[in-house]
């Protein structure tokens, strides 16, 4: 604007001059047009310092669960999913907090013992509980270690005992390789071991096989046939096209233990007189095979 002098010294030079001069043609311009001032602001009101607005004259509440949350996301999720019996106000475990200074490497000083409230639940020679309950906040979820593999026998004695009465290749192993992932899961049994036939349940696995002494084989009267079938299938085969009374049972009708050969006359009465049977003592000389007997053809 000519006519204006801005009074920039010279050390500014050119373009500090120019900036000064566009503020002074806007505060002109403003001045001019009322519809390019700004809108009128009531002016706040003056707060005086009182003991009431003093942001320190409120006492402090406890913290609540949430808002511990705000920084610790992470274990308050894990306590909302899986806290089980520990969900319950941070602070009645955590009774001091935000007292970590590194220069003290206090942290192990700070953090709650289970021994607080836990009298040693699984006897005195189980007390290091973060070696299975890693994390506090999921206290069931138990993560199936070597070290929780070496000790179930502390709380399951009677499978224990099983394991090493009664030898087999479930023996040979950890604990941990079937009841692997995590405490308390149970396998199922077609993750390492085939079925004996394509439709078996895997309920009718331990209808047999107890767990912990698997060949300890257990039979019932109603177990499917098949299941023979997988070992013994020319056996099976030949009972199952036979035209004898014997195809209408079970197996497990005359075996009643696996690898048990029956007597004849655990189920049948001396059919012919004595001197026959004197004759022939062996009832297979003349039925020839239990699993496919010869039978009479009827007259037509």
């Amino acid at each position: 604007m000519p006519g204006i002098r801005t009074g920039i010294p010279g050390r500014f030079g050119r373009f500090g001059q120019r900036l000064v001069q566009a503020a002074l043609c806007a505060a002109c311009m403003v001045a001019a047009v009322p519809a390019l001032a700004a809108p009128a602001v009531a002016a706040a009101p003056v707060v005086q310092a009182t003991a009431e607005s003093d942001i320190y004259a409120i006492e402090p509440q406890p913290l609540t669960a949430v808002q511990c949350a705000q920084c610790h996301p992470r274990q308050f999720g894990d306590l909302k999913q899986g806290g089980g019996k520990h969900r319950f106000a941070c602070q009645d475990c955590h009774e001091v907090f935000h007292a970590y200074n590194p220069l003290r490497n206090n942290y192990a000083q700070l953090m709650p013992k289970c021994s607080g409230c836990h009298d040693a639940p699984h006897g005195p020679a189980a007390t290091d509980c973060l070696t299975c309950h890693s994390n506090p906040h999921t206290p069931r979820q138990v993560i199936a270690s070597d070290q929780l593999g070496k000790r179930c026998g502390e709380c399951h004695a009677p499978q224990a005992a099983e394991i090493k009465e009664f030898p087999s290749a479930h023996g040979e192993l950890g604990c941990q390789a079937c009841h692997h992932d995590r405490h308390g899961y149970k396998p199922q049994c077609f993750e390492c071991h085939q079925p004996h036939f394509p439709e078996q349940p895997v309920a009718a696995c331990t209808t047999c096989h107890p767990v912990h002494k698997p060949l300890k084989t257990v039979f019932t009267a109603t177990d499917n046939p098949a299941t023979c079938a997988a070992c013994h299938g020319d056996v099976f085969n030949k009972w199952r096209s036979s035209k004898a009374k014997h195809s209408q049972l079970n197996c497990t009708s005359c075996h009643k233990e696996h690898g048990q050969i029956p007597n004849c006359r655990d189920c049948h009465t001396p059919p012919h007189d004595e001197k026959l049977l004197q004759m022939f003592p062996k009832c297979l000389a003349c039925h020839l095979d239990v699993h496919n007997m010869p039978v009479k053809n009827k007259a037509k």
